[in-house]
């Protein structure tokens, strides 16, 4: 038994078949942020809004900048005034 498989419990040829693989193949941990229109730096604005389809979105972030709210106020105030409404 090799030090490498003491240590992980997996044989070296595993552990070249792994390494291969995650060094070839482009992993990505949630939603491409690139894809859906948020610019780097900018994606503290848009985490929320990756639940939203694309529409939702766009208008929520209009709606933002005409008002000068967070996003956030802006969803807020929509849904406060369906409350009111009784909707």
């Amino acid at each position: 038994m090799t030090e490498i498989e003491r240590k992980t419990g997996i044989t070296d040829s595993e552990c070249e078949y792994w390494d291969d693989y995650y060094t070839k193949t482009t992993f990505e941990p949630g939603p491409n942020l690139l894809k859906h229109g948020v610019k780097p730096g900018l994606a503290h604005n848009t985490l929320l809004l990756n639940e939203f389809d694309r529409d939702v979105a766009e208008y929520l972030r209009v709606q933002a900048k005409i008002f000068n709210k967070s996003q956030t106020a802006v969803i807020n105030e929509i849904i406060r005034e369906k409350l009111a409404v009784g909707i």
